[in-house]
């Protein structure tokens, strides 16, 4: 899915004049390109309007400012006392202020609504919808279409609570140490061959889904469509194939580095994970392990063995500590 997705929406009403040739279903855009314009007639009008009150209040301003100016000086000559703030004519002076400020701010809302008749990208993408065309009318709010970014696409990933073990991955992002992200390695079959796409791990959704038990992951893929492609002409080492919005993939999720490990046939595993080790004296030893992971066919155990013991693997149903054996080497 892409990083971004919204609805398209009016700031204002009015006749629609124009649609860019991108704005079409599956075009690309740049943020800033116009995609739609509103008739802006009507918005012209109310700033020009808003200018003309805005030049009145500025001169009832600047004839109040004179007026205030010619009281001061006549009390100063003939006034005697303190003088009263109507005498001064303060209490008008405020008044004619504080309407040039409301003007300018009604020119500057009367500015905004003439702007918003261009209705511009916020951001690179791609039209998944379009639902208006040239000379419809429409109200403020109205939906225009749907448009996503191109700059980044995001893959959730399901995985179970067992599995993070295995996975670093910045469930609680710390500022104070920086680790490197996950690689993730995604494939698919697209346009009749198989592609893959090399992403990194971001972040975690924090939440368990209560059904399944997993908790999703969430990779994402720079360029999915190979618009910034580099000189060398790759695209994201993805043998030029684009990653589109909806596609299933497979996602091989690089695992966390483990030391000193060792890996025996499921076959060596006895009960309460013990593992049967024969001695110097080719006799049994039952001994218990930690285990890291369980697979298929192998068991890989975390401590509890050491390089170059020899394990029982077949044999004996019923293994006995002390039991003196006869080893026999697997056949390779």
């Amino acid at each position: 899915m892409a990083q971004t997705e919204i609805d398209l929406v009016t700031g204002v009403s009015g006749n629609i004049i124009k649609v860019s040739p991108s704005f079409v279903s599956g075009g690309f855009f740049n943020k800033g390109d116009l995609l739609v314009a509103i008739d802006p007639a009507e918005y012209d009008l109310r700033v020009a309007q808003a200018q003309a009150r805005v030049m009145e209040a500025q001169y009832q301003l600047t004839r109040e400012e004179a007026e205030a100016e010619q009281a001061r000086d006549e009390w100063q000559q003939l006034g005697q006392g303190k003088p009263n703030p109507l005498s001064l004519r303060i209490p008008q002076l405020k008044e004619k202020k504080a309407k040039l400020a409301a003007e300018q701010e009604e020119l500057k809302n009367a500015k905004l609504l003439r702007q918003r008749t261009d209705i511009r990208a916020p951001f690179n993408g791609r039209v998944r919808s379009k639902d208006v065309g040239v000379g419809q009318y429409v109200d403020d709010g109205t939906i225009l279409g749907k448009i996503y970014s191109s700059d980044m696409a995001e893959i959730r990933l399901p995985v179970s609570t067992q599995e993070l073990a295995f996975i670093d991955f910045p469930d609680v992002p710390d500022p104070s140490f920086a680790t490197a992200q996950t690689a993730v390695t995604l494939t698919a079959h697209y346009q009749g061959q198989s592609h893959t796409w090399m992403g990194k791990i971001v972040r975690s959704e924090g939440v368990v889904d209560f059904a399944t038990g997993m908790l999703t992951l969430v990779a994402q893929v720079p360029d999915p469509f190979g618009l910034g492609a580099n000189k060398k002409g790759t695209r994201n080492q993805r043998n030029g194939a684009i990653l589109p919005m909806g596609l299933f993939v497979e996602a091989t999720i690089e695992g966390r580095w483990f030391d000193d490990v060792m890996i025996v046939p499921e076959s060596a595993l006895l009960k309460d994970n013990r593992v049967a080790v024969i001695d110097e004296h080719d006799r049994l030893r039952l001994r218990a392990v930690t285990i890291l992971r369980r697979e298929r066919d192998r068991v890989i155990v975390q401590t509890g063995l050491h390089a170059g013991e020899r394990i029982l693997t077949a044999g004996l149903h019923h293994p006995v500590d002390g039991m003196a054996v006869t080893p026999v080497e697997p056949i390779q």
